[in-house]
C-alpha cells in the first residue's frame, strides 16, 4: 500500500493528567501520569548516563524520576507529549481534578452546575458557576484571579489555536460566533461546504485544484522537505526520471506532485483539506476587517474570583471541560489578542503557574523543578525534582542502583522479581488505558484489505506471553477501566489465515506467475512501526512476526520497522507507515470524539463517518447511564467495522519506589487507577 498522511496533531485531550498511587506490603502502590498518544514501551534508544543522586546534610533533597523523551513544549495548552506532561505537572493547578474514584473534586476552585431554559423555546441549558480559591499567587508573586481561567478558554477556543484541545467545538453558547468571528456565520459555512462538495470531491475535482492541493499540503503532510525521504529513489520506482534536479527541492516538488495525481489520485483526502481552507480564509477575513465578535457570549465574569459558562445542551463532561487549568495571563497573554497566539506559543518552554512546583530549567534531557514557597496548599517537602531520560531497559536497574528515585517500568513478573528481590516497593493498578494495533484508512483505502489483516493478528499468545496475568486481551476500542465499556462483548476478527486471504481476494488481489499476492501488477506489501527498542522488545511483537509470516506464505509482505517511539510518531504523522504499534493512556471518560471523530485531533487513522460522529454527539448527551452505554457499544462495534483499530490489551501500571530515598509512609493511602504520587506531590518526603 502506498504510504500517505492525514496529519493530526497527536493531542493529550483532557484538562488534567491523573494516575494512581497507593501501598502494597510496605511497598508503595502506584502508576505512572500518562497521556493520550503515548507508545506503550516508548524506548528512545539513548544512553544518557543517569546523574547522580544529589545529597545534602546527609539527606536526599532530590526526587529524581525516570521518565522519557520530552518534547519540550511544557504547556497546558499546547503539549502534545506524556513525558512534557509528566514534567510540567506539577507547575499547574487546575480549578477541579480526578480524586482516586475518578470523580471531579474540588482543587483550586469549585464548579456547579445547575439546569435553565434557554430564552424563547425554553430547551434545556446547563450552567456552570466556576469559582477559585482567593489569595492564590503564581510562583511569581503574581495574583490569581479568574481572569487566568478566562485566559485559558479564550486561547482554546481562539479560531487559529491548533493544540489539542477541544474547548472551541463544545456547544457553549455564542461560541460558534466567536470562533467565525461573525454571527451569522451559519449560512455562510453552509455555502462553503456545498461549494466544496460539488468543486472538490474526489470525482469532481479539476486537475489544477488536486495539484494545489497536494502542493500546498505537501503531499498531505508527507513531503517534509529534502531530506525527509529518499524521493529520487520513490520516483524512480514509480517510474520518473528526477536526472539533474535531485538536489532542487521546488522541482522535485513538483515531480512528486505530478506522480501522485497520476497514480495514487484515490489515495488523498482534498475535500477535506479544501473544506478546512475555505474555512480558514473566511475566518481570517472576518478578522482582518476588525474583531467583530471579541467574546463568547455564554462565557461572563461574574467578578475576580467567579464565571458562568452557560451550554446551550446537555454535556455529561461539561463541568470537566472548564475546570481548567489555572495559567498566568500576565506572563502568557502579555501579546495576546484574538487571532494571534504567536505570544502565548513562545512561553511554552518556559512554564509558570500557580501549582506545588516552579520551573527552572531544561537541558541535556533532564527538566529541573524548585518547590514553590506560594503554593496556596500545604508547601512541598522536597526542594528540588529531576526528571530525567532513561530508557526503558535501564528504568529498573538505575533505581535499584539509587540513581534514580521513582520511575515507570513495564509492568512484568520478571520485573516484580527483580523489584522484591532489592527490597524496592513497586504498585500494579489498572492502566487508564490499552495497547493496540492501528491501520491507516486513508493509506489503506480498501476496507477489506484492512479486514483482512485485522484477521491476522493472533493476540491472546502475545499478550500472556509478554505479560502473564498483568494484562488482559480486550476486544473494543476503550480502556476497559471506563465504566461504559462493553464488558460482554465478543471477538470481531479472530485469528484466521484464510479468512484473511478471502478478504484480500475480495479486495482484488490473485497471485501471479511468481506467486505474489498482486492487485493491477502491484504486490501488496505493508509497512508497520514498533517501538521495541531496535530488539522487538514489545508485547505486540509476536503479532507481526506471526503476520509477516503468514503474508509471505500467501504471496503478500510485511515490512517491520523497529523504531523508538520519536522516530515511530514521527514516521507516522509523515505518511511513512501504513500500521502502526502505539497505546492510549489517561482515558477517563467514553468520549472518543478525539481520536475517531471526523474533526478529531487524534484521528490518524482518517476515520470519517457521519453516523460515528452522530453517535458521539448523542453519547455526550446522554445523562442516564444503561442508555449511553448502549450508544457507546453501538459506536464502537462501528469502528471495528471500519478495522482501523484492534485493540490488543489493557495492562497493569507499574510504578518502583527507592525505598532506599524515599519515605514510603508519606504515599498516598491507596491506590487507584486515577491517584499516584504525582497527585500529592508536595506531600512526599525524602529520607
Amino acid at each position: 500500500m502506498k504510504k500517505r498522511l492525514f496529519v493530526i496533531l497527536l493531542v493529550l485531550g483532557l484538562v488534567f493528567s491523573v494516575a494512581a498511587c497507593g501501598k502494597k506490603d510496605n511497598a508503595s502502590e502506584d502508576t505512572t501520569n500518562t497521556t493520550e498518544g503515548t507508545d506503550e514501551t516508548n524506548e528512545t534508544g539513548d544512553t544518557e548516563e543517569v546523574p547522580d543522586k544529589v545529597v545534602a546534610t546527609g539527606q536526599y533533597d532530590t526526587l529524581v524520576v525516570g521518565t522519557q523523551t520530552f518534547n519540550g513544549v511544557f504547556s497546558p495548552m499546547f503539549s502534545q507529549n506524556a513525558y512534557d506532561v509528566q514534567a510540567y505537572d506539577p507547575i499547574f493547578t487546575a480549578v477541579a481534578r480526578l480524586d482516586k474514584d475518578g470523580v471531579l473534586v474540588d482543587y483550586a476552585g469549585h464548579v456547579e452546575a445547575k439546569e435553565v431554559a434557554a430564552e424563547g423555546d425554553g430547551h434545556a441549558q446547563v450552567e456552570y458557576t466556576v469559582s477559585i480559591k482567593e489569595g492564590m499567587k503564581f510562583s511569581d508573586g503574581e495574583p490569581v484571579t479568574i481572569d487566568d481561567v478566562l485566559f485559558y478558554y479564550y486561547v482554546t477556543a481562539d479560531p487559529t489555536y491548533d493544540g489539542s484541545s477541544t474547548f472551541s467545538t463544545l456547544d457553549i453558547v455564542g461560541m460558534k460566533e466567536y470562533y467565525y468571528d461573525t454571527p451569522d456565520y451559519t449560512a455562510q459555512i453552509e455555502a462553503i461546504t456545498k461549494e466544496v462538495a460539488e468543486k472538490y470531491a474526489l470525482d469532481k475535482i479539476s486537475e489544477a485544484d488536486y495539484k494545489t492541493y497536494l502542493k500546498e499540503s505537501n503531499l498531505a503532510g508527507w513531503w517534509q522537505g529534502i531530506d525527509s525521504y529518499d524521493w529520487v529513489t520513490y520516483l524512480k520506482g514509480e517510474g520518473y526520471d528526477p536526472t539533474g534536479i535531485e538536489t532542487d527541492e521546488e522541482k522535485l516538488l513538483d515531480m512528486l506532485v505530478i506522480c501522485e495525481y497520476e497514480k495514487y489520485h484515490d489515495a488523498y483526502d482534498p475535500q477535506s483539506w479544501w473544506q478546512a481552507k475555505k474555512e480558514s480564509e473566511f475566518i481570517t477575513g472576518n478578522l482582518e476587517d476588525g474583531i467583530n465578535v471579541p467574546e463568547i457570549s455564554g462565557i461572563k465574569k461574574v467578578n475576580d474570583y467567579t464565571c458562568t459558562v452557560l451550554f446551550d445542551s446537555i454535556n455529561i463532561y461539561g463541568d470537566r471541560e472548564v475546570a481548567a487549568t489555572i495559567v498566568p495571563k500576565h506572563y502568557y497573554g502579555k501579546t495576546y489578542k484574538k487571532g494571534d497566539l504567536a505570544g502565548v506559543k513562545e512561553l511554552s518552554g518556559a512554564p509558570l503557574g500557580a501549582g506545588p512546583y516552579k520551573f527552572v530549567s531544561y537541558q541535556d534531557n533532564i527538566v529541573t523543578l524548585e518547590a514553590n514557597t506560594l503554593y496556596f496548599d500545604e508547601i512541598a517537602k522536597i526542594p528540588t525534582i529531576k526528571f530525567q531520560v532513561v530508557p526503558e531497559s535501564d528504568k529498573v536497574a538505575a533505581l535499584i542502583g539509587d540513581q534514580i528515585d521513582v520511575t515507570d517500568p513495564s509492568a512484568s513478573q520478571d520485573v516484580i522479581a527483580q523489584i522484591e528481590d532489592a527490597g524496592m516497593a513497586y504498585s500494579l493498578v489498572d492502566n487508564p488505558g490499552y495497547g493496540f494495533i492501528a491501520i491507516s484508512a486513508e493509506l489503506v483505502p480498501d476496507v477489506n484489505v484492512r479486514k483482512g489483516l485485522m484477521h491476522l493478528m493472533n493476540r491472546r499468545p502475545a499478550v500472556e506471553a509478554y505479560y502473564g496475568e498483568l494484562a488482559e486481551v480486550i476486544e473494543r476500542p476503550m480502556t476497559p477501566t471506563v465504566s461504559e465499556y462493553p464488558h460482554d462483548a465478543t471477538e470481531m476478527y479472530g485469528y484466521n489465515p484464510d479468512k484473511a486471504l478471502e478478504y484480500f481476494t475480495a479486495a482484488g488481489y490473485a497471485k501471479d506467475a511468481s506467486g505474489k499476492l498482486v492487485k493491477d501488477g502491484e504486490q501488496l506489501v505493508i509497512s508497520i512501526g514498533i517501538g521495541g527498542d531496535g530488539k522487538m522488545d514489545h508485547p505486540s511483537a509476536p503479532i507481526l512476526t506471526q503476520m509477516a509470516n503468514d503474508m509471505a506464505a500467501m504471496g503478500a509482505e510485511l515490512i517491520i520497522q523497529d523504531l523508538d517511539f520519536s522516530t515511530l510518531s514521527n514516521m507516522r504523522d509523515s505518511g511513512e507507515l501504513d500500521m502502526w504499534v502505539m497505546a492510549w493512556g489517561n482515558s477517563t471518560t467514553c468520549d472518543l470524539t478525539q481520536i475517531f471523530g471526523s474533526k478529531g485531533n487524534d484521528n490518524d487513522v482518517a476515520l470519517y463517518s457521519d453516523e460515528i460522529d452522530a453517535l458521539q454527539a448523542e453519547i455526550l448527551k446522554t445523562v442516564d447511564f444503561d442508555a449511553r452505554c448502549k450508544l457507546v457499544a453501538q459506536e464502537l462495534d462501528l469502528i471495528m467495522e471500519a478495522a482501523v483499530y484492534m485493540p490488543v490489551y489493557q495492562r497493569k501500571n507499574m510504578e518502583i519506589y527507592n525505598a532506599n530515598t524515599i519515605k514510603l509512609d508519606t504515599l498516598p493511602e491507596e491506590t487507584t487507577t486515577y491517584w499516584n504520587y504525582a497527585s500529592q506531590i508536595n506531600k512526599l518526603e525524602m529520607q
